[in-house]
Order: C-alpha cells, then sequence, then structure tokens
C-alpha cells in the first residue's frame, strides 16, 4: 500500500527525499515518513508421515483449485506461531516439525508470504468455517489439483522444496 495522506492526521502527503530510498510519503504536520507497507502472511504445506499433502477447498479463494493453510501474521506473533496457529485453526492439527522454506512475493495481494513445510500426524480433520472441505492427497496427485505452476505460485515451490528433502532422506 503506497500512502497518499496521513494515517495519523490526515493530511495530504508529499514525497521528501529518504536517505537511499529514494522519494518517501512525508506528513509535514507529524514530521514523520510513511513507507510503503504490505501484509505478511503465512503459507503452509501440510504433510503427514505417509507423504500425503492436506488440500482445502475455500469457495472463497477458488472453486476450481484446492490450497494450502494460509493466513496473516497477527501483531506480536512471529512468523512461526502463526504457521502453527493456522494450521491448528484451519484443520485442527498440531504441527510436530515446522521446516521454513522461504519468502515469497505475492503481488496480486501485496503480501509477503513466510512459506513453511508443517509435518504433522494424520488423523481426522476438525475443520474451521473458512475451510468448505480438505483432504488427504497422495504427494503425486498433488499438483493437478492446486493452483497452475506459474511464477509466483508458492505452493509449486513448496511441493518441489519437499521432494527435494525426501530425495536427500
Amino acid at each position: 500500500m503506497r500512502y497518499k495522506y496521513c494515517p495519523e492526521c490526515g493530511a495530504k502527503l508529499k514525497g521528501q527525499q529518504a536517505g537511499d530510498d529514494g522519494l518517501v510519503p512525508y506528513c509535514d504536520n507529524c514530521k514523520r515518513y510513511w513507507f510503503d507497507s504490505f501484509s505478511s502472511c503465512v503459507i503452509v504445506m501440510v504433510v503427514n508421515e505417509l507423504h500425503e499433502i492436506a488440500l482445502l477447498k475455500q469457495s472463497y479463494i477458488s472453486d476450481q483449485y484446492e490450497t494450502f493453510v494460509a493466513g496473516y501474521i497477527t501483531p506480536g506473533e512471529n512468523a512461526e506461531e502463526a504457521a502453527t496457529r493456522e494450521v491448528k485453526e484451519e484443520l485442527g492439527l498440531t504441527v510436530e516439525n515446522l521446516i521454513y522454506e522461504g519468502t515469497h512475493w505475492f503481488d496480486k495481494r501485496e503480501q509477503l508470504m513466510h512459506a513453511y513445510i508443517g509435518i504433522v500426524k494424520k488423523a481426522d480433520f476438525s475443520t474451521s468455517s473458512e475451510v468448505d472441505g480438505v483432504s488427504w492427497v497422495p504427494l503425486e496427485d498433488a499438483p493437478t489439483r492446486m493452483f497452475p505452476d506459474r511464477p509466483g505460485n508458492t505452493q509449486h515451490i513448496l511441493y518441489r522444496k519437499y521432494l527435494e528433502l525426501l530425495r536427500t532422506k
């Protein structure tokens, strides 16, 4: 989000030089720069000991494709806490091992996605109201049910990372 008006006093911001950052929106009243902001989120590929992936149906995201657990990081929470919380909230499962796989920019929604592989024990799901359905999907079948593999799709990045982990074991 690029600020046009000061979130504190409402004054129209002007571009002012801010060191190496170039022109940055600035409030003359508050004497403050307002750097661009974005949401920080987590995305977790949940995998069980049988190498099955939990794929979620969420109609507010897509009627055609299935997705991984994802959600916003709340103030005061770190990315690892958000990842384990989201898995618990959306699927009712406890993450036993959380493997960090980097950050990815999701341009469509201006979000920084903190990506993880979450290892859980296979169990029945206890889903939240934002999940329309979920199933354990064999590893080899998952790509045909996920969003298409294209730049910016973190699902396929995580999928390939998991395949690499399996090959190195």
